[in-house]
């Protein structure tokens, strides 16, 4: 199963500083390139800095941030793609099978454009640019 999610995940992850460092941890293991924000950043940057840094590096943005959303929304374009984790718990342990599966699943939307929302009950893929 890990070779062909390697495989299906075409995309590089930045885990925004919202979220537990965890994530890196969990997600490696499955063959997906993922690095947490304060490792390359500064805590408290702005979320336009983390936005320009996605686009310039080909990255898809995982957050529970819905400022992210205005950026796209603002700025009408179709890169980068966020996912966003709407959850209660947003834990790896918790929600990360369901990350995993959209990457698996989702991964050429999300190297084209798409704003992904997860919560507990369903799946929301838009594709970029937001209207």
């Amino acid at each position: 199963m890990w070779r062909k999610l390697r495989a299906a995940c075409i995309v590089k992850i930045i885990i925004d500083e919202n979220l537990p460092r965890s994530w890196r941890e969990y997600l490696l293991p499955h063959g997906i390139d993922a690095i947490h924000w304060r490792d390359i950043g500064n805590a408290g940057d702005a979320d336009e800095v983390i936005f320009d840094y996605a686009c310039e590096h080909e990255m898809v943005i995982c957050t529970q941030d819905l400022d992210f959303t205005r950026i796209l929304a603002l700025r009408g374009v179709n890169l980068p793609s966020i996912v966003q984790l709407r959850v209660d718990c947003p834990l790896p342990e918790v929600v990360g099978p369901m990350l995993l599966n959209v990457l698996k699943t989702h991964g050429t939307q999300l190297k084209d454009g798409c704003l992904i929302t997860i919560d507990s009950k369903r799946l929301r893929l838009r594709l970029l640019p937001l209207h």
